[in-house]
């Protein structure tokens, strides 16, 4: 039996999919499950089965597409139906702090659509371009200290100080592009910085962020058939840094909170990059050692879905990192201001560790077995 070219079991996912979006966000909810049913459906940008090791199914990558296009057409919309207030954040202040954000939706788009046509260089080149630009126009997106004496007489420099911090954004766009190799994982992520930064700053722009990315959770969860692809991981990562840098900048946030949020695709990308190099292999090449895969390899031996397996790993590490900033956030261990949450970022260093130790086995095995 199929509907639409769909089976059975699709419509059922796809009728699930559509209640919890409604039930969360009514008719915005509907509007975007469409949107992405629809953009799953197309034959092309789709993903190597293989490509990150535990997918299910051959998906497309233009989720992430859809999503921030989705969240741009409600931001401009919503004014329209009466839904107003900019709050403190920057996605609703300034227009201009979207543009790195589309800027890098794009070049992941390109990427999706040529499948990888562009070398790593010239990814590198295109990201420090953007963000270079974003940074020249918006200096306020560059911190004056961290805390840390050494970095701060370097930040005291404006050309150092712009060289820094742009060399981080670069670092963390990839971070969040390595890091989403699980249903769930990067989108949970985001969900969970923009309820918390939402409650305490407000915002338009925060509010779509919030809706797209959590309306694309529900559907990379139970379907699978779509994912962030780098348009996706670039522009929700571009979203994360823009806000991030703003509000620790104007002194919303702590350092050291926004380190337990955002701590495994930082602590991932660092990771994964001594782990090649040590290895002597290319720091550039990807591989399906991630401590994401090493959890999915474990969950297949419970449970028999591999997309319930792909989805329970991602959701598990996501819960694992920026689920305990939430947890702490509304326990109210401490301000987010506080850099308290220096024990916190501490304790999640020595879980991941311990976590990749005790879940074993190397990617060669996992393709062995």
């Amino acid at each position: 039996m199929t509907l639409l070219g769909l089976s059975s079991k699709d419509v059922i996912k796809l009728i699930l999919m559509v209640v919890m979006a409604t039930l969360v966000w009514g008719l915005v909810g509907l509007f975007l499950i469409g949107l992405m049913q629809l953009v799953s459906m197309q034959g092309f940008a789709k993903d190597s089965v293989h490509k990150h090791g535990i997918a299910e199914m051959q998906a497309s990558r233009l989720g992430g597409a859809a999503t921030i296009f989705g969240g741009v057409f409600l931001l401009m919309a919503m004014p329209l139906m009466g839904i107003t207030g900019n709050g403190a954040g920057p996605l609703g202040v300034d227009w201009f702090a979207w543009i790195p954000i589309i800027g890098c939706m794009v070049l992941g788009l390109v990427e999706d659509i040529r499948n990888d046509s562009l070398s790593p260089r010239v990814r590198l080149a295109a990201k420090a371009l953007i963000f270079g630009i974003a940074l020249w126009q918006w200096p306020i997106l560059i911190p004056s200290s961290i805390g840390a004496p050494v970095i701060d007489q370097l930040l005291s420099i404006p050309a150092l100080a712009f060289g820094l911090v742009l060399i981080f954004c670069v670092g963390f766009l990839n971070a969040v592009n390595m890091a989403d190799g699980a249903n769930g994982l990067v989108s949970s992520i985001a969900v969970i910085f923009y309820v918390i930064f939402y409650q305490e700053l407000g915002g338009l722009g925060f509010l779509v962020v919030l809706i797209s990315c959590s309306v694309f959770l529900i559907f990379n969860v139970i379907s699978g058939r779509l994912f962030l692809g780098d348009a996706g991981a670039y522009g929700v990562g571009a979203c994360i840094l823009v806000t991030s840098l703003f509000c620790y900048s104007e002194g919303y946030t702590s350092l050291s909170f926004l380190a337990v949020l955002l701590c495994y695709p930082c602590l991932d990308f660092v990771f994964s990059i001594a782990r090649r190099f040590f290895k002597g292999r290319s720091v550039m090449r990807p591989d399906n050692d991630h401590l994401h895969n090493r959890i999915h390899f474990q969950y297949r031996k419970i449970f028999k879905s591999k997309n319930m397996a792909n989805s329970g790993a991602g959701l598990t590490v996501a819960a694992a990192s920026a689920g305990v900033a939430l947890w702490g956030y509304l326990a109210a261990w401490w301000p987010i201001t506080s850099g308290q949450w220096t024990i916190i970022f501490a304790a999640q260093c020595v879980a991941y560790g311990l976590a990749y130790y005790l879940t074993g086995k190397s990617a060669l095995e996992r393709e062995a077995a």
